[in-house]
């Protein structure tokens, strides 16, 4: 009986162990030996060179210095945007519409999310309509604050799901103790909701920094492969090498960037278990 047992459940888990296998180890086998090779097929070992050469690489490192700003400035705002959304939404009773309203912007396709900002900014959009002046902003140095509001508006609206959850989830208890001891709003908010908010918090701090790097579908779209120097990112760096047929430098590229993202997300779980123990 438990020979069959063993038999069957090898059977439903075969499937997926050879789709791991192909589409995931594999692939990431062979990335490994170009990164650790001179040429992409039967290259010579070279060991770490190919991230050595990357790492004095100007256009790496512009890219690398580019995301890291764009991660320090959005990241905080995609946080407390939504935030501040669903404290004025909270104790609206007819607030679905204008939920959705902000959740929109998730399934607009990223063509039509790089048309319509195109249709700002570029030299014959609205601004340059209404300053008067034929500049494509998007090739300047407004790129990036073009490319934090295309990240913060098409997020806010997940997030400012997860937060609304997280604010119906208060007890009404601390609520009514809170009128009782007379504390006021502002108080309240740093003492009570942002306590009870940490797990949203935390999730929603993940998921903005995972969806930070997925900004560059479109800045693509909005700005090809070589934009301004202000919004060009480790993805268009990759992107770039991959055209150039430069498959040693873009697996080096690729597993320093899976590496970092990585420990960062480990290192948030590690944080958060020690601030919660729980």
């Amino acid at each position: 009986m438990g020979k069959k047992l063993n038999i069957k459940i090898s059977a439903f888990i075969l499937p997926s162990l050879a789709g791991f296998l192909l589409f995931y180890i594999i692939p990431v086998a062979f990335s490994m030996k170009y990164a650790l090779t001179d040429k992409p097929v039967n290259g010579q070992f070279i060991g770490l060179e190919n991230f050595r050469n990357i790492l004095n690489s100007e256009p790496f490192l512009l890219a690398v210095k580019n995301t890291l700003k764009f991660i320090v400035v959005s990241l905080p705002l995609n946080m407390v945007v939504p935030l501040l959304l669903g404290l004025l939404l909270e104790k609206l009773d007819n607030r679905r519409w204008l939920t959705t309203i902000f959740m929109s912007p998730l399934v607009i396709p990223s063509a039509s999310i790089a048309f319509l900002f195109q249709s700002f900014f570029s030299s014959n959009g609205l601004i340059s309509n209404i300053t008067g002046e034929n500049v494509n902003w998007i090739q300047t140095n407004a790129s990036f604050v073009i490319a934090t509001l295309i990240y913060i508006w098409k997020n806010m609206g997940y997030n400012l799901v997860l937060y609304l959850s997280g604010l119906a989830d208060i007890p009404p208890d601390y609520y009514e103790w809170a009128s009782m001891e007379g504390m006021g709003k502002l108080q309240f908010f740093f003492q009570i909701k942002l306590r009870c908010l940490a797990p949203t918090l935390f999730i929603v701090f993940v998921m903005s920094f995972i969806n930070s790097f997925k900004v560059y579908r479109e800045l693509y779209m909005l700005a090809g492969n070589y934009p301004n120097s202000n919004i060009y990112m480790l993805q268009h760096y990759m992107s770039n090498q991959f055209n150039r047929l430069s498959y040693q430098n873009l697996t080096a590229a690729s597993f320093l960037m899976t590496g970092v993202i990585s420990i960062a997300v480990i290192l948030f779980f590690v944080a958060d278990r020690n601030m919660n123990p729980d």
